[in-house]
C-alpha cells in the first residue's frame, strides 16, 4: 500500500511537471507558428522554382497605412497613375459637382482636335462681357489660336474661351452643343456644360473621375501638356503668368488647372512627372486646394512608385556555356512596374528558358522573371557576353 502511495505520489509530480511545461510550451508554440505563417525569410535569387509571398508583420503594417489616405477638405478628390490608368485614392469622385474654370480644359480639347492652331481669330464683342478672369483682349483684335490657348489655360481668361468657342462653332450655343457631344463620346457619364469658361450655371457640372479622363484626354496632345506646364509666357503681345500655384510649390509639377466660383470653390487638377510616369490629382470643392494636393501627393510618394526591374549582380547573370566555360551574361532592356513601395524588397528575379544553343556574343540565353509571390511582374532578357 506505501509502494502503491508513492508510486501515485510521484505519478501526480509528474502530471504536474507536464502541465507546467505544456503551459509554458504553448505560448511559443503560437509565436513560431504565427512567424511561419507572417514570414519565412526575405527573397532570394533563385533560378527555375516558384514559391508564393509571404510577408513580414511591418509589411502587413505599411499595407494598412498606404490604405490610410489623408483626410481632405476638397468634396471631392482623385489621385491616379496615368501610365496604368490606376486610380488610388477616390473621395466621392463620381457625384458631378460645379467645376469652375477646369470646364476650360475641354474648350481646349476641342480646339487643339481640329489641329490649326496658326489659325487667326478675331476677337468679338461678346468675349468683353463675360466677366470674370480674362486676358483683357479688345474687340476686333486678332491673334492665333494657340495665343489664346495660352490666354485660356495659364490666366484661365474667359475672354479666350468664348472667342475660341465663337470661331469654333459660330455661338456659344453651338460650341457647348459640341463640348457635351465630345464628352458623351469619351464616356463621360457625370458631365455637363452650359458655357466654355466655366462660371457657375444650372446644370454645369463634372464629377473628379471624369474630369481625370478629360486631362488625360487633353495631355495626349503635346501643345496642350508644353502649355499648362508654362510658367511665365508673351502671347501676341499678352505677358501672362500661370495663376496654377503647384507649380512653383512642387518641383515635378506640370500642370494643369485650377478653377475657383462661389458654387465650386477651389477646384484644381495637378500633374506631377517624376522619372517619365505622370500622376494626376483632381480636387473639387475644397477650401485649401494646394494644401489637399501636397497631402495627397506626399502620401503618394510615400507608398506608391515606378520601379526599375533589371538583374542584380549575382548568380543569375553567369552560365556554363556549350564547352562547359562560365561565362558572363549580358541583358537586355529593363522592364519598369508601378507598385506599391512596401512590395519591392519582395519582388524576386526568376531566370528561366536558359539555352546553350547559340552561344556566341550577343544571342538570347535566357530571360529573367520578376515574381511577387506567383504574380511575374515583367522580364528582361539575358543575352552571352562575351568569351
Amino acid at each position: 500500500m506505501r509502494r502503491f502511495s508513492s508510486h501515485l505520489k510521484e505519478s501526480r509530480k509528474m502530471q504536474k511537471g507536464r502541465t507546467v511545461s505544456q503551459s509554458r510550451l504553448l505560448p511559443c508554440l503560437i509565436s513560431l507558428l504565427a512567424l511561419l505563417s507572417v514570414a519565412a525569410g526575405p527573397p532570394v535569387q533563385r533560378d527555375g522554382s516558384r514559391s508564393p509571398l509571404r510577408l513580414y508583420p511591418h509589411q502587413v503594417s505599411s499595407i494598412r497605412q498606404a490604405a490610410q489616405w489623408p483626410v481632405v477638405q476638397a468634396q471631392s478628390a482623385l489621385v491616379a497613375d496615368v501610365d496604368t490608368n490606376q486610380v488610388l485614392m477616390a473621395k466621392q469622385a463620381d457625384v458631378p459637382r460645379p467645376m469652375a474654370s477646369t470646364t476650360k480644359i475641354m474648350t481646349a480639347l476641342l480646339a487643339l482636335e481640329r489641329g490649326d492652331l496658326d489659325r487667326v481669330a478675331t476677337v468679338p464683342a461678346a468675349a468683353l462681357t463675360v466677366g470674370g478672369s480674362s486676358m483683357y483682349l479688345q474687340a476686333g483684335e486678332t491673334l492665333t489660336v494657340e495665343d489664346l490657348l495660352y490666354g485660356l489655360l495659364l490666366v484661365s481668361a474667359n475672354d479666350a474661351a468664348v472667342t475660341i468657342a465663337l470661331d469654333i462653332a459660330g455661338s456659344e450655343d453651338a460650341f457647348v452643343a459640341l463640348m457635351n457631344r465630345r464628352a458623351s463620346e469619351l464616356g463621360l457619364t457625370q458631365t455637363h456644360f452650359m458655357n466654355a469658361h466655366g462660371l457657375d450655371a444650372p446644370g454645369h457640372y463634372a464629377s473628379a473621375r471624369d474630369l481625370y479622363q478629360l486631362t488625360v484626354s487633353a495631355l495626349r496632345y503635346p501643345v496642350f501638356a508644353r502649355i499648362v506646364a508654362t510658367v511665365n509666357h508673351n502671347a501676341g503681345g499678352y505677358a501672362l503668368t500661370n495663376i496654377n500655384e503647384l507649380l512653383t510649390l512642387d518641383a515635378h509639377a506640370d500642370g494643369v488647372k485650377t478653377g475657383t466660383t462661389d458654387e465650386a470653390g477651389e477646384c484644381l487638377i495637378g500633374s506631377v512627372n517624376q522619372d517619365g510616369h505622370r500622376t494626376i490629382v483632381v480636387i473639387l470643392g475644397s477650401t485649401q486646394r494646394y494644401a489637399d494636393a501636397n497631402d495627397l501627393l506626399a502620401h503618394y510618394r510615400s507608398f506608391y512608385g515606378w520601379m526599375t526591374l533589371s538583374v542584380p549582380d549575382s548568380a543569375l547573370n553567369r552560365a556554363r556555356d556549350r564547352a562547359g566555360e562560365w561565362r558572363f551574361l549580358t541583358t537586355g532592356p529593363a522592364s519598369t512596374v508601378f507598385i506599391p513601395r512596401w512590395q519591392r524588397p519582395w519582388v524576386q528575379p526568376l531566370r528561366e528558358r536558359l539555352s546553350d544553343d547559340n552561344d556566341q556574343a550577343g544571342a538570347p540565353a535566357g530571360v529573367v522573371h520578376f515574381l511577387q509571390g506567383d504574380q511575374d511582374l515583367g522580364t528582361q532578357p539575358l543575352l552571352w557576353g562575351a568569351y
